[in-house]
């Protein structure tokens, strides 16, 4: 396994399974870019700080979220990660299910940028895993 997917393994359990998102965002560079086309608060988000506010701006409206991912490297300096999430939601109750895609670019060992894509043969295609 690649240190970027050693990484980006480690980062996704701590948030997701540990609880612990601020570990996993630990060391992030201040120019790291949390790419969310569409975002209402704007696409780019950046650091530590920006990473830890998106997530829990995300997370806030969910009860009982469950989130699994898979990684694949497409190549020396990406990784794709595919992202299932379900929930309910915290007023409602109405449980909810999405699917989307997070492309990770490195320098050398160093996350940069990540960006989120909804759509899988998009995400592919940037990604260069043409299907």
């Amino acid at each position: 396994m690649s240190e970027q997917l050693e990484q980006l393994e480690r980062g996704y359990r701590l948030m997701w399974r540990e609880g612990r998102p601020a570990e996993a965002a630990s060391g992030l560079l201040d120019e790291f870019e949390w790419v969310v086309p569409g975002h209402p608060e704007g696409d780019v988000h950046h650091g530590a700080d920006g990473l830890l506010k998106f997530f829990h701006e995300w997370t806030e409206p969910w009860e009982g979220l469950e989130v699994d991912w898979e990684l694949q490297q497409s190549a020396p300096d990406r990784v794709l990660a595919k992202i299932e999430m379900r929930g309910r939601g915290r007023g409602s109750g109405a449980p909810a299910e999405m699917r989307f895609f997070q492309l990770w670019t490195f320098r050398g060992d160093e996350p940069v940028r990540m960006e989120i894509y909804w759509d899988d043969a998009e995400a592919r295609s940037a990604a260069g895993l043409d299907s």
